[in-house]
C-alpha cells in the first residue's frame, strides 16, 4: 500500500469506523447465514446493527426482528380466526395461535439467554420457536387446507435460521 493510500484509510477509519465496520461486521455475520439477502436487509435497515461492534449486538438485533415476526403471524392468525368460515381452517387457525404464542415466549426466552451469553439455551429456545412455526403449518397439512400465513410463517423460519447461524459463531 502507498503511503497516500495509507493515509486516506486511517483517515476513513478515524472519520467513519463504525459505518466501516459495522457494515463489514453485518457482512460477515450474514456471511454466516442461509438466507443472506433477508439477513443483510434486516441488520442494514437498523442503526443498532450498522453501529454493532460485535457478533452479539448483530445477534440481538436479528433476534429482536424475528420476534417482530412472531407477533406479527400471530396477529395475523387472531385475525384470520375471527373470519375463518371452514371448520378445517378455524382449527388449524386455533393451533397455530397456540404454537405462535409459544414462540413467542420462547423468542422473549431467547433474548433473556442472549443477554446472559447463554448461547446453547438461545439455540435451543430458537429451534423450538421454529418447530412451533412448522407445526402451524402441519396443521394445515393435516386439515386439508391451504395456509393463509405460509409467506409470514416462511419470513419467521428464514429469520429464526438467521439468528441460529449467527449465534453459532458467538
Amino acid at each position: 500500500m502507498n503511503p497516500i493510500s495509507s493515509l486516506v484509510f486511517v483517515l476513513l477509519l478515524t472519520v467513519f469506523p463504525t459505518q466501516i465496520f459495522g457494515q463489514n461486521l453485518i457482512d460477515q455475520a450474514c456471511g454466516y447465514t442461509s438466507y443472506k439477502s433477508l439477513c443483510q436487509s434486516t441488520l442494514q435497515s437498523d442503526s443498532e446493527a450498522k453501529s454493532a461492534k460485535d457478533l452479539q449486538t448483530i445477534a440481538k438485533v436479528a433476534l429482536k426482528y424475528t420476534a417482530a415476526k412472531a407477533q406479527a403471524v400471530n396477529a395475523e392468525v387472531t385475525k384470520l380466526q375471527g373470519s375463518a368460515k371452514d371448520e378445517g381452517l378455524k382449527e388449524a387457525l386455533t393451533d397455530c395461535a397456540e404454537n405462535y404464542g409459544d414462540a413467542i415466549d420462547q423468542i422473549q426466552s431467547s433474548t433473556t439467554a442472549l443477554g446472559s451469553k447463554k448461547y446453547n439455551d438461545v439455540k435451543t429456545w430458537v429451534s423450538a420457536a421454529m418447530n412451533d412455526a412448522a407445526s402451524c403449518e402441519q396443521g394445515f397439512q393435516d386439515q386439508s387446507v391451504k395456509s393463509p400465513i405460509a409467506s409470514l410463517s416462511t419470513a419467521f423460519t428464514q429469520l429464526s435460521s438467521n439468528v441460529l447461524a449467527i449465534t453459532n459463531h458467538l
